[in-house]
């Protein structure tokens, strides 16, 4: 789950590098709207998975792990519902989680046909 966190950030902070280097004004908006709801599935998977279960030591500072940054914004869509099936195909969830990793999917569903776009 830890992971995922950091491939979240990762994207979205890939998101903003490319709003920031663009020269046209359509990919500029583009890539802001791409960040939309990544604050918001942090935290939640942060709250509900770490928090609820008493392991706030979990969370570091390397949770921006530079590493996992790549402004290809397809592959890095492509890796992140990769992440999300196999934690989805993992028995051990509650509801609650399995249901809130199903919207982030289909989010990211949506996020990567913009991203070709882009």
């Amino acid at each position: 789950m830890y992971e995922l966190m950091q491939h979240l950030i990762a994207f979205k902070y890939a998101c903003k590098l490319n709003h920031w280097t663009t020269d046209k004004y359509s990919p500029h908006l583009l890539y802001d709207r791409l960040t939309e709801d990544i604050d918001t599935w942090v935290d939640n998977i942060a709250e509900c998975y770490f928090m609820a279960a008493d392991n706030k030591k979990a969370l570091k500072a390397d949770l921006l792990n530079p590493k996992l940054i790549d402004k290809n914004l397809v592959k890095l869509c492509e890796n992140i519902i990769s992440r999300l099936e196999e934690l989805l195909n993992d028995n051990e969830l509650n509801e609650g989680m399995t249901s809130q990793l199903s919207s982030i999917e289909e989010g990211f569903l949506g996020k990567m046909a913009l991203a070709k776009l882009a």
